[in-house]
């Protein structure tokens, strides 16, 4: 669909079914009292929420969460144009942002593009003092290295990226299913899991640097 709706806290489902905005918010709204007791919200999330022909819709159903109270979760690569995130910066409280790959050539060879766009809209929504979390999903064979967790936070601290948290997601927190949304090609056979000792020894890596949020997991 145009976009996949789920609390934060994990009380609402809504994907794989078209719905108009009103039907979101009807949906929604059931389970406000719940997100106000909770802390939780509503994440947008289903392929890449920010894509061009979704934006109307993605943008009316922020709007209408932001009069309602609801906090706003927006689950993006963002490869997208710049201007689809600053249409919906008043009404977002966090972007749960990817980077999977800093070399852009390997980010080419993996995802199919570079990541250039991606990188700038990200020291772009930092700048504009914007929630950010910053996720890595970790793939054995792929980024599960301490090159490419020494280059993520030499870019977030070179470039001053505010990131609220940051999770490590080991590949077998992903799954199948969010794999094949991070765009990447799925060979179960050249892919495994970082054993937790190499999770516990990156999430040490960005804590030596001052990053006083590191999950593992989220």
């Amino acid at each position: 669909g145009a976009c996949a709706a789920n609390c934060f806290s994990g009380a609402l489902v809504m994907s794989g079914k078209e719905m108009t905005v009103e039907e979101v918010m009807e949906e929604i709204l059931q389970d406000r009292a719940y997100y106000r007791n909770s802390g939780g919200g509503v994440t947008l999330s289903g392929g890449e929420v920010m894509a061009s022909q979704h934006m109307d819709y993605v943008e009316e159903v922020c709007r209408k969460l932001h009069e309602n109270g609801v906090s706003i979760f927006i689950d993006t690569s963002g490869y997208t144009d710049y201007k689809n995130l600053k249409r919906i910066l008043p009404y977002v409280d966090v972007f749960l942002y990817d980077i999977k790959v800093m070399d852009p050539e390997d980010h080419k060879k993996y995802i199919g593009v570079d990541n250039s766009l991606i990188l700038e809209n990200l020291k772009k929504l930092s700048d504009e003092g914007t929630g950010l979390y910053i996720r890595l999903p970790i793939i054995q064979q792929v980024n599960a290295t301490d090159e490419h967790i020494e280059s993520v936070i030499h870019f977030l601290k070179e470039n001053n990226i505010h990131a609220r948290q940051v999770n490590l997601l080991p590949y077998h927190d992903i799954g199948k299913g969010k794999y094949a949304s991070l765009d990447m090609e799925y060979h179960d056979d050249e892919m495994s899991v970082p054993v937790s000792e190499l999770m516990e020894h990156f999430k040490s890596m960005f804590e030596e640097q001052g990053f006083n949020k590191v999950n593992i997991g989220g």
